[in-house]
């Protein structure tokens, strides 16, 4: 005789979800109520961000030196013929890698120190004659220097007394 399953079966209806209480249902229909635990979870998540602290390689003095090598021109021997503009001497930028976990010094950044230093020097236009690489130097394990010409034109101070 075969086993019969029985027609009866238990209908359990499953626990309802917080989603569909009576409680959070009425919440949801008073929109003030709903507004102010929103501002307040708000402020609970905002306030504990406010021991957070940011800091950056960013000084605000070297973002003004930053825009300020911008007022130093890059001219070729060429270029110079038809300015009118005076020598005030030369400039030796270099980059260096003083220990082995540094970056490698790079003919960018020594061309940006040689801008640096015409514009200490009152320069306002630069000349670069050449950059070279050296190893094992005294300072440096490696070292680019670029050594350029600082002028001054004079055309560019008259622009601005017309301006």
């Amino acid at each position: 005789m075969a086993c019969k399953r029985s027609a009866v079966r238990s209908r359990v209806a499953p626990p309802k979800p917080l989603w569909f209480s009576k409680t959070f249902i009425q919440l949801l229909h008073s929109v003030p109520m709903l507004k102010r635990l929103l501002s307040v979870v708000s402020f609970v998540i905002l306030s504990g961000c406010s021991s957070f602290s940011f800091e950056s390689n960013l000084d605000p003095d070297n973002v003004i030196s930053y825009f300020e090598l911008s007022k130093v021109k890059i001219y070729t021997n060429s270029e110079l013929r038809d300015l009118n503009y005076e020598d005030i001497g030369t400039v030796e930028g270099i980059s260096c890698k003083m220990k082995e976990n540094e970056p490698e010094p790079t003919e960018k950044e020594a061309k940006a120190d040689a801008r640096a230093l015409a514009l200490s020097k009152k320069g306002n236009g630069l000349v670069y004659s050449t950059c070279i690489t050296l190893d094992d130097t005294p300072a440096c394990l490696r070292s680019v220097s670029c050594y350029a010409r600082v002028i001054y034109v004079k055309e560019d101070e008259e622009a601005h007394e017309q301006q």
